[in-house]
């Protein structure tokens, strides 16, 4: 029997290839980042299958149903060529897939070519890998991306609470020089100023208070913390410092 060596290593390769980036996409959405090797589902001897794998990225919306399709549709060839040892071409593959699976797998033939070539078979299921791996890519890009703008917004957030704070510190002091450089000649009226000025001033010492008491760079620079703050489940070597969030503000320093 003519075992076809050569096809199934190709096929196996591609296989290997998916599923080690697909372990690599959920455990980078599931923000486990460097303890891959000691979680009990994403080692060597986890128990999720592949197929598991590419549901669950499915279930939290990482892949859509359509690419979903497009991994287990490779996966499919893959337990035929390398369980099957009669599945020795695309031609005793595809006679023993169900119409529908061969009806996707012909979307990847190029124009003209025929579903009964053997050669314009093995491109198109090289086609279908390197869409796949395309798929990875793009998603991994993503969250990238998704992660870089929640920085923004953290960082954001952090400089517009200190740009209120640093706001009304500016309003409460000018309104108390104010107050104390007023000629409040009204004995009425100079009550009332000391009475403003007294409210001012505790105002100070209760905002100066209250904003040590968040105590930012603390939070910031504790990785549980951050950890907690965007969902990472695992240890990250990479994590934002406080530097990356804090507003550079010489004049609240002055002050």
């Amino acid at each position: 029997m003519d075992l076809n060596l050569k096809l199934r290593a190709d096929i196996l390769e591609y296989s290997l290839f998916i599923e080690t980036l697909i372990n690599d996409l959920l455990l980078l959405n599931l923000g486990i980042y460097d303890e891959k090797e000691s979680t009990r589902l994403f080692s060597n001897k986890g128990k999720l299958t592949f197929q598991n794998k590419i549901d669950l990225l499915c279930d939290i919306e990482v892949l859509s149903k359509d690419e979903n399709s497009e991994f287990e549709l490779l996966m499919n060839i893959r337990n035929k060529f390398l369980h099957d040892l009669e599945c020795n071409s695309f031609q005793v593959l595809l006679s023993q897939l169900d119409n529908g699976i061969v009806n996707r797998f012909k979307k990847y033939l190029d124009d003209e070519k025929l579903i009964s070539n053997e050669g314009d078979c093995e491109k198109a299921c090289n086609k279908l890998f390197k869409k796949n791996m395309e798929t990875i890519k793009n998603k991994i890009k993503a969250n990238k991306v998704i992660k870089e703008n929640t920085h923004k917004f953290y960082k954001l957030h952090n400089e517009q609470i200190i740009f209120y704070i640093d706001a009304i510190h500016d309003l409460l002091e000018k309104v108390s020089i104010a107050t104390e450089n007023s000629e409040l000649e009204n004995p009425k009226v100079a009550i009332l100023g000391e009475k403003i000025l007294q409210i001012l001033e505790e105002a100070v010492t209760k905002l100066n208070t209250e904003s040590k008491k968040i105590h930012f760079e603390d939070f910031f620079n504790s990785n549980e913390n951050m950890k907690s703050l965007f969902g990472i489940k695992s240890g990250l070597n990479d994590l934002p410092k406080w530097t990356d969030f804090r507003l550079s503000n010489s004049n609240n320093t002055d002050n």
